[in-house]
């Protein structure tokens, strides 16, 4: 953030109280489920935790039960690997090689559907990973099914399906949303890829360290309203860029352009427009997939990313937190 004056920098902490106070404008406390589970012990129990998975199931064959689909799983591996602060022993290691296929996968449902979720993840990637093309989604199937869909390339009708995918934007290396939905905007040549809406260079992805990856996404009031909204935090920290919460998108929030289908925050362009996610209220959140998706790799390069203790909750998790110190 660049320095700054006595005004702005009240109008910076103002906006960052907001933010993190409300969990994203939403009255989830910044404190997080996290904070009430030391080591995420006990989390998984929680009332507000729809889904976690730590890889401590004591088999590949076992974690690979509590997900309805799973693709090469040739490629997937329990790793000694864990976070820092991980009450676990295990993680995913998922182990790309070039020539070999795109990559895996673990998809499941996420049930029976939710109109705001909050999904945390950790990672881990090799310092001589490839270029990633795509990785994890957080959505919405109507009806849902136990596998991903398709509809690359086409925009969604309002009541089928969206989704928004956390990416580290291949050889750019940089954290920003990857969305599909019905109100998304076209590419040059009229073609429907995902949106993206950060477009900073300085939000690098740290490769070689565990990160804390949260994104949360907020459904619209169906038919017509688009008082959708979504938000990404690294490290338990909002991404803040000259006072702008340039990470939380929602219906007159932040300023910014769109450039074909990208949107550029800038504090003196227009309000975002909030995201219309559905048309009907039957389409809602339902399903987390965890991707690696590598298309370009040279004949014979290993890509490595791990993850780990994966938290789906009706309110903000954070990063895992240490027992106190006796």
């Amino acid at each position: 953030m660049k320095p700054c004056g006595l005004t702005a920098f009240w109008l910076c902490f103002a906006a960052v109280v907001l933010f993190t106070a409300d969990g994203g404008r939403a009255g989830d406390g910044l404190q997080g489920l996290a904070r009430e589970y030391p080591g995420d012990v006990g989390l998984a129990n929680d009332p507000n935790v729809v889904f976690t998975e730590n890889f401590e199931a004591g088999s590949l064959d076992a974690v690979a039960a509590r997900w309805e689909s799973v693709q090469n799983a040739e490629i997937l591996s329990l790793s000694a690997d864990v976070p820092q602060a991980s009450s676990g022993q295990r993680s995913l290691l998922m182990t790309h090689v070039g020539g070999r296929s795109t990559g895996g996968h673990l998809y499941r449902r996420l049930q029976p559907g939710y109109d705001k979720l909050f999904l945390r993840f950790y990672v881990k990637f090799d310092p001589d990973c490839f270029a990633i093309h795509h990785f994890v989604h957080l959505g919405g199937y109507h009806p849902s099914t136990p596998w991903p869909q398709g509809g690359a390339g086409t925009s969604p009708r309002g009541d089928e399906r969206f989704s928004t995918g956390v990416e580290p934007f291949g050889e750019r290396w940089r954290w920003d949303f990857y969305s599909y939905w019905m109100g998304m905007r076209l590419a040059p040549g009229g073609r429907s890829w995902g949106n993206d809406f950060i477009n900073d260079p300085a939000l690098k992805v740290d490769r070689g360290r565990w990160i804390c990856v949260e994104l949360m996404m907020k459904m619209n009031d169906p038919p017509g309203e688009s008082n959708g909204e979504q938000a990404i935090w690294i490290d338990g920290k909002p991404w803040i860029k000259d006072g702008q919460l340039v990470s939380h998108l929602g219906s007159g929030f932040p300023r910014g352009a769109w450039v074909w289908d990208s949107f550029h925050p800038d504090p003196d362009a227009a309000p975002f427009e909030g995201f219309r996610w559905r048309s009907s209220e039957e389409l809602d959140l339902n399903f987390l997939w965890l991707l690696l998706y590598i298309t370009k790799a040279p004949p014979g390069h290993v890509s490595r990313v791990w993850f780990d203790d994966i938290v789906v909750a009706r309110r903000y998790i954070g990063p895992i937190t240490l027992p106190a110190a006796p």
